[in-house]
């Protein structure tokens, strides 16, 4: 009888101690909750403060800050960077963005813009990190020289660009278009007009054999070369506007 009043006891000791630890989890979670739903309650730790920064050159502070808004309407501890940063992406001409919060009501939004250094095709334009992107308006910016090639070769072409350029700048010429087509040739077009038709391989070298006989080339004419064929081996045509047709080769 002594045995069976012990193990009831010890029965009803357990499960005192199992309920206890149940309360006690059910009171833990409650708690966290309430803390969950404090932190996250746009009253209790609401966003007072959207700091704007960049060179805002071609991006409007005004429309980021409209466009991101909605995204910063929450508590601090309910705000989410990843979508704040990319509503910023989706804002014309940001190229990238930087996004922190700082305690206790502020969240700072830095933004990095594209800086165009030539048009592309299709409407696009190539940034001075060599990229491409497409902007409302491109095709309306005066001032940018023109590339074009497949777009497995942007790379290739926009460093060939700079290449030709620093070899043409002795001379006070730039290319302001460039094309390379799908065979490999290449063919500019220059800041006074003069056309070239490099061709396939060599394109520096022919280039460079060009800027050595400019000066000799042009001493006694009023107006620069209509076009130049460097598709030979050891020379060069030339053709004059007021002519309209090719002279021989020029060694």
């Amino acid at each position: 009888m002594g045995r069976g009043l012990m193990i009831g006891r010890r029965q009803e000791g357990y499960y005192g101690n199992v309920m206890a630890t149940l309360i006690l989890f059910a009171l833990a979670v409650l708690g966290v909750a309430w803390v969950y739903v404090g932190m996250m309650t746009r009253e209790q730790w609401p966003i007072r403060w959207l700091e704007l920064d960049g060179s805002f050159q071609r991006v409007s502070a005004e429309q980021l800050r409209a466009g991101l808004a909605p995204q910063v309407a929450g508590s601090y501890f309910a705000v989410n960077l990843k979508e704040v940063r990319q509503s910023a992406l989706r804002q014309p001409w940001v190229s990238g963005v930087r996004v922190q919060k700082h305690w206790p009501d502020t969240i700072e939004v830095r933004v990095t813009e594209f800086e165009p250094v030539a048009h592309w095709t299709e409407g696009r334009l190539v940034s001075r990190d060599g990229l491409s992107f497409k902007v409302p308006g491109a095709e309306e910016i005066q001032g940018l020289p023109w590339l074009d090639s497949p777009d497995q070769s942007l790379e290739e072409v926009v460093q060939a660009w700079r290449e030709f350029n620093n070899v043409l700048q002795p001379l006070g010429l730039e290319v302001e278009r460039l094309r390379l087509d799908p065979r490999g040739a290449w063919y500019l077009t220059l800041n006074n007009g003069t056309e070239v038709d490099i061709g396939r391989g060599d394109a520096m070298i022919r280039l460079k054999r060009l800027v050595r006989s400019w000066p000799g080339l042009t001493r006694d004419r009023q107006e620069a070369p209509a076009g130049v064929d460097l598709r030979y081996t050891n020379g060069f045509a030339v053709r004059w506007p007021e002519h309209d047709e090719k002279y021989g080769k020029k060694s």
